[in-house]
C-alpha cells in the first residue's frame, strides 16, 4: 500500500485541526483547542465560515490553554430521521474532555444550525473504569466514524497495549445522549495491531468509512503521556474490510502505508483525520488529512492512496 502527498495547504486559523468530516461540497473540520466547527469549500479549499460550538473567554490567543480544553478530537456524520447531523466528541483524558456536540446543519440557507451540548462523563467513566480494571492506560479517544447502525469510537493507546475500536450501536448511542436515565449502551471492544517506525508503535489518529472499507491514520509520535505532545515521526494511513471488523481477542491486522512526500521521503507530520474524496480506479483512492502542526496552525494534505 502506498499513500503520497500530492499537495499542501496551511492553514493558519485553523489550530490543532483534529476532526474532519465530508459532506456533500462542504469539508468541516475541528480543533481540539478552538470552541469552532470550520467549514472549507471542498472545490477550492477555502475557509468559508465558522461554527461557534461553545461559549469561552480562554480563546484570546488563537488557542485554548490545554489544562482546560475540551479536546475535541473526533468528528463523524450522523442520520438521525433522515437529516445529517455532524456529532464532535471530546477525547475523555481529563475531567474537561467529556463534552459531545451534536450539529445540525442547515438543510437550506433559510435554516439556522443548531448545536447540542451533552455530557459524556457517566459513559467515559464506565470505559476508563474498565481500562483501570484490565491495566491498561487513559481513555484517549482520537477518531469516530460511523457505519449503517454503527458507532465506532478509536482509542489511542499510549504505551505498549493494542489500540482499541469501541463498537456502539448507534440508535442506542443517541438514545442514552437524548435520554441520560436510559442504561449505558453496551460496547464491544476490538484490539487492532499498528505498524512501528523507528521502533515505536503507531497510534490510530483518525477514521472514516468509505463504500465497503474503513480507512484510518495512525501517527508515531515520542511519547508516553495521552496529554503531553512529542517528537512526530511520521504517519500512516491503513484501511481494513468493514466485514472483517468482528469481536475477537486477536488484533486485527490493517494494511497500512507510510504517508510519504512527492520525493519519497517519509512525511514527518501528525496527521489526525481523513477523509476520501473519490477513486480512480478501484484501488486507488483520492483523500484529505489535516495534520495538527502543535503550533497552532494545521496543514491539509492531498493524498493518492494505492491499496
Amino acid at each position: 500500500m502506498q499513500a503520497t502527498i500530492i499537495s499542501k495547504k496551511l492553514f493558519p486559523d485553523i489550530p490543532s485541526a483534529s476532526g474532519m468530516e465530508l459532506i456533500g461540497d462542504k469539508l468541516y473540520v475541528i480543533g481540539d483547542d478552538s470552541p469552532y466547527l470550520y467549514i472549507l469549500n471542498r472545490a477550492s479549499l477555502q475557509l468559508e465560515d465558522k461554527i461557534e460550538l461553545f461559549k469561552t473567554n480562554l480563546f484570546v490567543t488563537g488557542r485554548i490553554p490545554k489544562a482546560f480544553k475540551p479536546d475535541l478530537e473526533a468528528l463523524t456524520k450522523v442520520e438521525i430521521n433522515n437529516i445529517t447531523y455532524l456529532a464532535a466528541f471530546g477525547s475523555g483524558s481529563a475531567p474537561t474532555r467529556t463534552p459531545c456536540y451534536l450539529i445540525s446543519l442547515p438543510i437550506t440557507n433559510a435554516t439556522p444550525v443548531k448545536v447540542q451540548e451533552y455530557s459524556l462523563k457517566e459513559l467515559y467513566g464506565v470505559m476508563q473504569q474498565e481500562r483501570e480494571q484490565s491495566g491498561d492506560n487513559l481513555l484517549n479517544l482520537e477518531a469516530a466514524s460511523t457505519h449503517e447502525d454503527q458507532l465506532f469510537l478509536f482509542q489511542r493507546s499510549v504505551q505498549k497495549e493494542a489500540n482499541i475500536l469501541y463498537r456502539y450501536n448507534l440508535s442506542a448511542f443517541l438514545q442514552h445522549l437524548h435520554e441520560p436515565a436510559t442504561p449505558l449502551p453496551p460496547y464491544e471492544k476490538i484490539p487492532f495491531r499498528l505498524p512501528q517506525l523507528a521502533g515505536l508503535d503507531a497510534r490510530f489518529s483518525g477514521a472514516v468509512s468509505f463504500k465497503d472499507k474503513l480507512f484510518v491514520t495512525a501517527s508515531v509520535e515520542n511519547t508516553n503521556d495521552a496529554i503531553l505532545d512529542g517528537e512526530v515521526l511520521g504517519s500512516f494511513v491503513g484501511w481494513v474490510p468493514l466485514a472483517d471488523i468482528t469481536a475477537s481477542d486477536q488484533p486485527i491486522m490493517l494494511r497500512t502505508g507510510l504517508i510519504l512526500e512527492p520525493d519519497g521521503q517519509t512525511y514527518q507530520g501528525k496527521v489526525e483525520s481523513l477523509v476520501i474524496t473519490g477513486r480512480t480506479d478501484a484501488n486507488t483512492y483520492q483523500a484529505l488529512a489535516f495534520t495538527d502542526n502543535d503550533n497552532g496552525e494545521s496543514e491539509l494534505l492531498t493524498l493518492e492512496i494505492k491499496l
